[in-house]
């Protein structure tokens, strides 16, 4: 008998898989949603390369072991260094990003768990399915 293939089933920040390309999972519907359409060009090939944060090799849950509110699989970090690493932003860039970060978040995509500037250490932003209901109340 052959092992039965399990059926993908989307993450709760994930679309909602109406087209099944489970690759990248960003499906037609998150792409052509309000939320998404509202986003600038910029910020949503931002959230783009966050989201490939998702299968990123450093995750907080496996820095902080002993931290059970950073165990999340869709917890992940994001910060300037990695934005000018993937040519997205210029050094000097910074304030840009955090205003582009900031509205990702402000359209149900990300929320921030930890801001790491002040400490001088990675922020750390969490994948959110609240896209889907924004601009609806």
């Amino acid at each position: 008998m052959g092992r039965r293939k399990k059926q993908y089933i989307p993450k709760p920040f994930e679309s909602t898989g109406e087209v099944r390309d489970t690759s990248a999972n960003i499906y037609e519907s998150m792409l052509c949603s309000a939320a998404y359409q509202d986003l600038t060009k910029n910020q949503r090939l931002l959230y783009v390369y966050m989201k490939a944060q998702y299968y990123g090799k450093r995750k907080p849950g496996r820095d902080n072991p002993d931290i059970e509110s950073l165990q999340g699989d869709d917890l992940f970090y994001f910060n300037l260094a990695l934005a000018v690493k993937y040519g997205l932003y210029a050094s000097g860039s910074r304030q840009q990003l955090y205003a582009d970060i900031k509205a990702i978040e402000d359209h149900g995509f990300i929320k921030t768990v930890s801001k790491g500037r002040g400490n001088h250490t990675r922020s750390i932003y969490q994948f959110t399915g609240d896209w889907k209901t924004w601009g609806s109340s």
